[in-house]
């Protein structure tokens, strides 16, 4: 296991997988998702979830390091590390629009998990909008 996670240049030894196997130590996110890799599985079976219930775990879902989705949606790393420890969605539009696309979410799944900030993204703004122009005159 640990050669396997060095192939994917996660560096890794032997005491750490041991210390992984015994629950001692549990796998840093980047580590968890290279072990999720190695061992051709997702993500939630190594956490023990059938569906993830935080914003975090929809990300460990989908294998994304905090930092690689903030960028993802166009955030501050820090910014949005705070909203998974806080559970508050600080994002606009077009960042939550962003973060529904990535994590493979509905609106309501991320009220679920979240507490909305403000009026950016309520389920009816991300509800296609009707085009006047095409609207029948009678």
């Amino acid at each position: 296991m640990a050669e396997q996670m060095n192939v994917c240049g996660v560096p890794t030894d032997v005491s750490l997988v041991h210390a992984w196997e015994s629950g001692e130590y549990g796998p840093a996110e980047h580590e968890l998702i290279a072990l999720a890799d190695v061992l051709w599985c997702r993500t939630t079976e190594l956490m023990g979830i059938g569906e993830p219930r935080t914003l975090t775990q929809y990300r460990l879902a989908r294998q994304f390091t905090t930092a690689k989705l903030a960028r993802s949606v166009g955030m501050d790393t820090v910014r949005y590390e705070r909203a998974e420890e806080q559970g508050v969605w600080p994002g606009d539009e077009r960042q939550t629009a962003a973060l529904l696309r990535l994590l493979n979410l509905t609106p309501l799944q991320l009220s679920k998990v979240t507490v909305q900030v403000g009026p950016s993204w309520s389920a009816a703004s991300m509800r296609p909008r009707s085009n006047p122009s095409r609207a029948r005159s009678r």
